[in-house]
């Protein structure tokens, strides 16, 4: 199956990165390059039949299984040799196997009080290259490919009580003489604690690097683990009804999956997710499955999950955003809406960075999940360090009609707008069920669709002739207060990229026009983001007059369009889940993308 296409994830582990916003407790985040200490759980949590005892070859959290273990993970901090981090995760992971033998390392070292203290585990394929071209050397011998499978792990020893570092031959990743295995170089007491390290490592089944002492790998041999990407749940569940088992991607019946029942998550294609259930592969709608054990919500600090997420709470979010990161984040106004609403928008990062891309969602009514989802992904992001992958602001706009996400969300109606509601009756069938009719509702308050009133085509639109809830283009391009304020705003910085978020359809869009260059560079991003959400990529289709074809058109900036979810807007609250770790990479792999471009 194509990477781009699926991203394959772990087998049978636990919900992740849970309790990362615990006021009491709070691990440090990516963006800190501080130790981040074990999660407080009990130790008889470790490798028992109540953390699902995955196969040998699962890829797995480190810390479900041991949590005695320490962690300072150097590659998912700025804290490196390539000043960015290289992935975007903070716990180890490897094979269940491998686990299981370091469980047998961490009895024997705990008898002497000590313990393990892990620098890397399981490495992507894509952060492998990159540290290839940063520096050759560190991918000669042994270690070609041994992180990328899974089986190795680089660590040291510390205090079992205290968590300090003992004494050993160098620092890690030190590429010189010094950290190989001859110990004539170093004191007596690291010489020690070098041979010490090394014996019980080779006493319970790994073999050790000869140019690095931190170095071992599982004896076990795994295959290379080309798409697996961590921190996404991998043990889910079918929501409140049956779920469907298909063959293929809107195949054939394969089998039915019972309400509740667990499945183990492999990837992401289209509209499905690639589950394993009773011994049985197939794909299931992904708006169908939710994760199935902890609690969705530890996954911000201030955003909650909700379907109706609304102007009011946008608002008061935004306040919250900046009491808890100031310095990092502005909140601002890009303009007011036709009933004299503010736009918000959240900078993430300095107005005078190298970098700028804008994000916006939330421009019809009634996809105001991608409001949520827009504030979701920079609530996580802020807490896990962005701002160190690059010089780059972000411009976040994740209500850009807040008049229109108010009629889907309340079903209120001016006098105005019931106008609207009785031509739509007239003149375009509308429903006769006012509150179907308003939860439905794209345009804005005036009736105008806002995403067919940008001059990319304006003129060639075959739409409504008057205001209506969705497809009237507007009495000319930009005459929507709303498309004046993004015109504007996009105007007033040089963007390297910009991003709508919409609702639905779990695709990319990422072309229009004759600007081959530009769409080249469009196809490539949306290939960047393909590859971590598992949206396929297309064309343009029938769009015009878009945000997306005016930027890319007149502006000559790389731009998508993003279709989450399965279903029609507006998404219901089972959707958040999937879509939201379906997106959680979409930042990082702009950031990424524009450091290569």
């Amino acid at each position: 199956m194509k990477r781009a296409l699926c991203v394959f994830l772990a087998a049978a582990c636990s919900l992740v990165l849970v309790g990362f916003c615990n006021a009491d407790a709070a691990p440090l985040p990516a963006s800190s390059g501080t130790e981040r200490a074990a999660d407080a759980l009990p130790e008889s949590a470790a490798l028992t039949e109540k953390n699902t005892a995955p196969s040998d070859e699962a890829l797995v959290r480190v810390l479900d299984f041991l949590p005695s273990v320490r962690q300072a993970l150097a590659y998912a901090t700025a804290d490196n040799f390539s000043d960015h981090p290289l992935y975007d995760f903070t716990d180890a992971y490897l094979r269940y196997g491998t686990v299981k033998k370091l469980q047998q390392v961490c009895e024997e070292l705990a008898a002497q009080g000590l313990g393990l203290k892990i620098w890397d585990g399981f490495r992507p394929l894509g952060a492998q290259e990159e540290l290839n071209g940063l520096y050759p050397a560190f991918l000669s011998g042994e270690d070609l490919s041994d992180h990328n499978r899974g089986g190795a792990v680089d660590l040291t020893l510390v205090d079992l009580e205290t968590g300090e570092e003992l004494p050993l031959p160098t620092g890690y990743n030190n590429f010189t003489a010094y950290a190989d295995r001859d110990y004539s170089d170093c004191s007596p007491e690291a010489a020690a604690n070098a041979q010490l390290l090394e014996d019980v490592m080779k006493k319970h089944g790994f073999d050790p690097s000869s140019l690095r002492w931190w170095h071992f790998n599982d004896t076990q041999e795994y295959p290379v683990a080309e798409s697996f990407l961590p921190g996404i749940p991998t043990l889910w569940r079918s929501g409140k009804g049956s779920a469907e088992l298909l063959r293929s991607p809107g195949g054939s019946h394969a089998a039915s999956i019972g309400p509740g029942e667990t499945m183990e998550l492999l990837g992401w294609e289209g509209k499905y997710a690639l589950v394993r259930c009773g011994g049985r592969e197939g794909y299931v709608l992904s708006s169908d499955i939710l994760p199935a054990s902890g609690d969705f919500s530890d996954y911000f600090c201030i955003v909650s999950p909700t379907a109706c997420y609304s102007y009011e709470q946008l608002l008061a979010d935004l306040k919250e955003f900046e009491e808890r990161w100031p310095g990092d984040v502005t909140v601002d106004s890009i303009g007011l809406t036709e009933l004299g609403q503010k736009i918000p928008i959240l900078r993430i990062g300095e107005q005078d960075a190298k970098y700028h891309v804008l994000l916006q969602g939330a421009i019809h009514g009634r996809e105001h999940a991608t409001a949520w989802l827009l504030m979701a992904l920079a609530d996580y992001w802020l807490d896990h360090g962005i701002l160190n992958y690059g010089d780059i602001c972000f411009h976040i706009i994740p209500m850009t009609n807040p008049d229109g996400v108010a009629i889907s969300q309340t079903g209120e109606l001016t006098e105005s707008q019931q106008e609207i509601y009785q031509s739509d009756r007239q003149h375009y069938s509308a429903s006769s069920d006012q509150a179907e009719y308003t939860a439905r509702w794209k345009a804005n308050g005036e009736g105008v669709d806002l995403n067919r009133n940008f001059p990319a085509g304006w003129e060639e639109i075959d739409g409504r002739s008057r205001p209506s809830s969705h497809l009237y283009e507007g009495d000319a391009p930009f005459s929507a207060a709303e498309t004046a304020a993004l015109r504007d705003y996009t105007l007033r910085y040089d963007f390297d990229v910009t991003v709508s978020y919409h609702a639905t359809g779990s695709l990319l869009y990422a072309e229009y026009g004759g600007r081959q260059d530009v769409n080249a560079l469009s196809r490539s991003l949306g290939e960047a983001v393909s590859e971590v959400t598992g949206y396929p990529l297309t064309g343009n289709g029938e769009s015009c007059a878009g945000y997306k074809d005016w930027a890319i058109d007149a502006l000559g900036i790389p731009s998508l369009t993003i279709e989450v979810g399965c279903h029609s807007a507006p998404l219901a609250e089972e959707e958040l889940a999937s879509v939201f770790f379906r997106n959680l990479r979409v930042l990082p792999a702009i950031a990424r993308w524009l450091q290569r471009s």
